[in-house]
């Protein structure tokens, strides 16, 4: 978890608030075995700007209810960004 918060830090300049494990997924299963771990933030502080520029296209928050739309425009491409949105939208819309 600290080196997720490490790199949510030097890509974006935001410092996450108390993190939580959401979920781990194989992007690839059955060609290579490379598990990703990905946790959910509850909140942020911009402590200044990014550190690693290479990462990130664009930083800025949206709103829940507009991240559906930008992932049906072909948005938002990265297989972890889609499966951890994906899950946070259906698993908040459950409870």
């Amino acid at each position: 978890m600290q080196a997720a918060a490490r790199e949510v830090l030097e890509e974006t300049g935001w410092r996450p608030g108390p993190m939580e494990h959401l979920l781990t997924f194989q992007p690839m299963i059955g060609m290579v075995d490379s598990p990703h771990e990905l946790y959910v933030a509850q909140g942020a502080e911009h402590v200044g700007d990014p550190t690693d520029t290479e990462e990130a296209a664009r930083i800025e928050w949206i709103p829940r209810s507009s991240v559906l739309d930008l992932i049906n425009k072909g948005e938002v491409l990265g297989s972890g960004s889609l499966v951890a949105l994906l899950h946070l939208l259906a698993s908040r819309k459950a409870s």
